[in-house]
């Protein structure tokens, strides 16, 4: 029964910082932060 409750909780926190990790990975991505944009054009000064 212990043993059941651990491993229990053992996997509901491995779910949660997979969870977890995957957004936090997701943010941290290298090539998107050395990437840079191009400026986009300003239509709404044109007439």
């Amino acid at each position: 029964m212990q043993w059941g409750i651990v491993l229990g909780l053992v996997v509901v926190l491995g779910f949660v910082a997979s969870f977890l990790m995957y957004f936090i990975s997701g943010a941290l991505k290298t090539k998107d932060s050395s990437k840079i944009d191009e400026v986009p054009s300003n239509h709404f000064s044109t007439k």
